[in-house]
């Protein structure tokens, strides 16, 4: 797992130049879970975003932090994962 989870990083810091730019703080907060869930996908597509947020019930605690702070998700996302997490 550690090595899919390095490949997922280093694959991350590669795309960088994608259409949809993805923050380093998502890429390091969100590698194992993207890895985990969402690898078929290119980083920073909308396909990749479709995907995590479809598993966004069981992304880490610190991706969710992350993509919170940053342009990835909407104020619509952020108000759905509170819901669902009675927060």
């Amino acid at each position: 797992m550690k090595r899919v989870a390095v490949l997922a990083a280093f694959t991350l810091a590669l795309s960088s130049g994608c259409a949809f730019a993805v923050s380093q703080a998502v890429k390091d907060a969100c590698s194992s879970d993207y890895a985990a869930y969402c690898s078929q996908h290119k980083v920073g597509t909308e396909a990749a975003r479709s995907c995590m947020r479809e598993h966004r019930k069981m992304l880490t605690d610190a991706c969710i932090h992350a993509l919170g702070h940053s342009s990835e998700v909407t104020q619509a996302d952020i108000e759905l994962y509170k819901r669902e997490h009675n927060q």
